[in-house]
């Protein structure tokens, strides 16, 4: 595959990476700012892979890996950083009763200081489970919860503490048809209270959701993006697991928002939310009035070569403005071009909500679908892993930025 090196905005070199291999993943870390690094390779246990999520795992202080695979092996792969920002075997830990294992959420669920983690599973009893961690990283056989899933186009869950009482919640996708998400309120033990199952949206709903305190009451809310419907949907919390009527803002007509994230994109210390629009081909800004509300939407078009997402944010150029990094996931580019090549689309952040320069480049994968970004190797600059999910290989690429 080949990747482009750049130094500033300016693409300079294109190298080779071994695509041979049916199964593994590429590390590239930081060397300078905005330069691609050396890669690693390293081998899943499946043949697919849905989705990843970076933690500390052991109590190094090191960012791990747990990779969620699929078909030859419906399991979780979790891979322990070293110093230097390589990883260790892989330790591989069966997913029972699934198909397809669908979505990580990581967390500590038992209040033991170790981190575990949630999955979402489709199988013979669509359900979702925990993997129990310890102190070293090793997690013990999956606990299913007593939790039946209804078909989701988009499978996504987040953990928070809702109800203020110190315990893990978690917020995940509960079915398309009717439109729906749902509540399990943490115990502290790893148990939780009957699901409690919020309606939303219309059938046939993909749904992306974040949680955060918008209006500044110190209470979690939820916001959801829902696709069909052209909107975000606010649900301020009331601090007991419970939330408001939800308030909808605009994403624009035949937006079809696929992605969601959360942060302070002009520095005015209200939380805005981020969307990949990918049916009007562009990034959308809702700026946060710090009340619960936001101001109209603020797009940054994409080429339509390179339509994004997926995405992950961060300052990736060292200026303090949020940046983006995104990428054209396999189900994306079936709908609309199969024989679209894939990108990484980087947006430079100019602080107020917009975005400047674009960067493109090419990936040389079958497809790109997911992105990550975290310091992997500690040297405090921003890399960015990238999955890869089509024609039978797992690929994840870390690039250093």
């Amino acid at each position: 595959m080949s990747w482009v090196k750049i130094n500033g905005f300016t693409y300079v070199e294109a190298r080779q990476v071994k695509k041979s291999q049916p199964n593994y993943f590429l590390l590239l870390v930081s060397t300078c700012q905005l330069t691609f690094g050396p890669t690693d390779i390293y081998a899943t246990s499946g043949s697919h892979a849905q989705q990843f999520v970076a933690s500390d795992f052991n109590g190094d202080g090191l960012s791990d890996l747990a990779v969620g695979t699929n078909a030859f092996s419906t399991a979780s792969d979790v891979f322990l950083a070293n110093e230097n920002g390589t990883f260790g075997r892989r330790m591989t830990y069966a997913v029972v009763d699934a198909n397809a294992l669908e979505w990580l959420t990581v967390a500590d669920f038992n209040n033991d200081n170790h981190q575990d983690i949630f999955i979402m599973i489709y199988g013979e009893n669509n359900s979702v489970g925990i993997l129990f961690g310890n102190s070293s990283g090793i997690f013990g056989a999956m606990i299913i919860l007593p939790i039946v899933l209804s078909y989701v186009n988009s499978p996504c869950s987040i953990a928070s503490d809702l109800n203020g009482d110190g315990h893990i919640d978690i917020v995940f996708t509960k079915s398309s048809t009717p439109c729906s998400m749902a509540i399990l309120l943490g115990y502290g033990n790893g148990t939780f209270a009957a699901e409690t199952i919020l309606p939303i949206g219309h059938d046939g709903c993909v749904l992306s959701i974040a949680i955060a305190d918008f209006n500044n009451d110190d209470h979690q809310d939820i916001a959801v993006t829902i696709d069909i419907d052209f909107y975000v949907a606010i649900l301020l919390g009331y601090s007991n697991g419970s939330f408001k009527t939800p308030m909808t803002f605009s994403t624009g007509i035949y937006s079809f928002s696929y992605s969601m994230d959360v942060s302070d994109f002009n520095g005015d210390g209200y939380l805005d939310i981020i969307v990949a629009n990918q049916g009007n081909y562009n990034i959308g800004v809702l700026l946060g009035k710090g009340d619960g509300s936001f101001r109209t939407q603020i797009t940054t078009m994409i080429e339509h070569t390179n339509l994004v997402s997926q995405f992950a944010i961060g300052d990736f150029n060292g200026d303090g403005k949020m940046d983006v990094a995104g990428v054209w996931d396999v189900w994306s580019s079936v709908r609309l071009l199969s024989s679209s090549p894939t990108f990484v689309t980087v947006l430079v952040g100019y602080g107020n909500g917009s975005f400047g320069q674009q960067m493109i480049f090419p990936t040389g994968l079958a497809s790109a679908d997911y992105v990550i970004t975290n310091d992997f190797n500690g040297d405090h600059r921003l890399d960015l892993a990238i999955g890869n999910f089509f024609g039978g290989n797992i690929k994840f690429v870390m690039l250093g930025i």
